[in-house]
């Protein structure tokens, strides 16, 4: 039997020495998971998808997998947050009020791109599969609402919006028009709908004093 040495250990064939140097590790595993998914899920859709075919496309065993993530559903939000999430944040401006602007503008944008026909799919399948209507809330929907409070509390204090606004009907306001239009599709995602929808909400929220001020000047 031919043996070969690896770190210390001896590995008992040459095919057993392959088949470990072959498979990605730590963050390489990672990564090649979450690139699998994702692919997957654009090929076959999040119903026909499977562990076993992700993990065989990643080059890792389904263990692997489990051991990172409780379900396909997590898999397949992780892998689509790891594309889309870096590009919708909240990003740096003087004003809140802009970086909110900016934010639905740069969602608005990856709705209207290839993932949001990813997003749309998703959001359909998760009305009959609890643990990805689970995934969705808790990975996606949760955490940008509570950035968007901070951002409305920032709003707040910098005087744009008035003190006793409801931060979930606001939150709610901004941002259910984009999810319904990409869900029903009664008309573009566009630039010039965001917008509108941005100004309209934020001249209910404003306070009394600017939003006269901004009328006057009209």
């Amino acid at each position: 039997m031919q043996e070969i040495f690896q770190r210390g250990k001896i590995l008992s064939t040459a095919s057993e020495a392959v088949s470990r140097r072959g498979r990605p590790r730590s963050d390489e595993a990672h990564q090649a998971i979450l690139k699998a998914a994702l692919e997957e899920v654009f090929a076959v859709g999040f119903r026909a998808l499977g562990i076993d075919v992700i993990a065989a496309k990643a080059g890792v065993g389904k263990a692997t997998i489990y051991r990172r993530w409780p379900n396909k559903a997590a898999v397949v939000m992780d892998a689509f947050l790891a594309e889309v999430g870096p590009g919708t944040g909240f990003p740096r401006a003087p004003r809140a009020v802009d970086r909110i602007r900016m934010q639905m503008e740069a969602q608005s944008k990856a709705f209207r791109s290839k993932y949001g026909v990813l997003i749309k799919s998703l959001l359909g399948e998760a009305q009959f599969d609890p643990e990805l209507a689970e995934a969705f809330r808790e990975r996606w929907i949760m955490p940008r609402r509570r950035m968007a409070r901070e951002v409305l509390e920032e709003a707040i204090q910098q005087g744009d919006l008035r003190e006793d606004i409801d931060f979930d009907a606001a939150i709610d306001m901004l941002y259910a028009p984009i999810y319904y239009r990409l869900q029903i599709g009664t008309g573009p995602i566009s630039e010039q709908y965001v917008r509108g929808i941005f100004e309209q909400v934020m001249s209910g929220l404003g306070r009394k004093e600017k939003t006269a001020t901004a009328r006057l000047k009209r």
